[in-house]
């Protein structure tokens, strides 16, 4: 009998650890695609009708971000969930570059942020990031983190698109290198 009470207890105690994983020790998480493009090609048309393709939106030709980092942030003010990136140097097309997909824990963002930093896939002297525009080329190796505000809510597999459109316009008005910094950083995009 003291045997049979052994076993149905050692069964039930099996049986209890089984089901579905906690919400603190094991969160559910979800595949997300990132992704950057200007949602506004056009907006030069906001800008005047002075010339068919406006100068502003002519002049930027080439941007390289080199990522470290990911975070998606319930809000402004929290850490979030944190992604070593190994993506090193990206060619951002504003036609739209796909990123990466990490599965994200459930849950609604509000802050998605990356850190640029020089060197993100080991090669030494590799700026953070390189940018050509009307005024010249230009580089930095700060540390440069760029923001996007929105509100995304990740419950099943999805593409985030980020809106570059603020980025690209803070990057065009480069005239030196230690500009970009504090101009990226200044021009949160969205989503």
């Amino acid at each position: 009998m003291k045997s049979l009470n052994i076993l149905f207890f050692s069964i039930l105690f099996l049986l209890g650890g089984c089901g579905p994983g906690t919400t603190t020790g094991n969160p559910v998480t979800t595949p997300v695609q990132v992704r950057m493009e200007d949602k506004q090609p056009l907006a030069w048309l906001k800008k005047g009708m002075d010339a068919f393709i406006h100068p502003a939106y002519a002049a930027l030709s080439n941007v390289k971000f080199c990522f470290k980092r990911m975070r998606f942030k319930p809000d402004s003010t929290t850490t979030g969930s944190n992604f070593d990136l190994v993506l090193g140097e990206v060619d951002i097309n504003p036609a739209g570059t796909n990123l990466i997909t990490v599965s994200v824990p459930n849950g609604t963002y509000e802050r998605i942020e990356f850190d640029l930093e020089t060197e993100c896939d080991g090669t030494p002297g590799k700026p953070s990031v390189t940018l050509t525009n009307g005024n010249g080329t230009f580089t930095t190796v700060d540390r440069t983190t760029i923001k996007f505000d929105g509100s995304y809510t990740v419950s099943a597999a999805g593409t985030l698109t980020l809106d570059i459109d603020p980025l690209l316009d803070a990057l065009d008005l480069i005239t030196a290198d230690n500009q970009i910094k504090t101009s990226l950083e200044a021009a949160p995009g969205d989503f």
